[in-house]
């Protein structure tokens, strides 16, 4: 059901704001299910914030950002960048 509410959520946010060109969210990198959510409704991973979210048990783990584009959402496909851009 979740990939269905945020492809409702999507077409709600590009429909009725023209000028938004990218809808993006975040979650802990512990919550499988709303990645997977995020992957299946065309967003793509940006980042992925080490130690970036703190937890109740006072562990700190990674928060991973996903995001789509007005293009994506429009054409249906993800586009994709490259991670290694910059080499060493």
């Amino acid at each position: 059901m979740g990939t269905q509410i945020l492809k409702e959520l999507c077409t709600k946010v590009f429909n009725e704001n023209p000028e938004t060109v990218r809808f993006e969210g975040q979650t802990r990198e512990d919550n499988i299910a709303m990645r997977k959510v995020f992957l299946k409704s065309g967003f793509l991973k940006e980042a992925h914030y080490r130690m970036g979210w703190p937890a109740e048990d006072g562990l700190r783990l990674a928060s991973v950002a996903y995001a789509i584009l007005r293009q994506d959402w429009e054409s249906g496909e993800t586009t994709a960048f490259d991670w290694n851009d910059v080499q060493i």
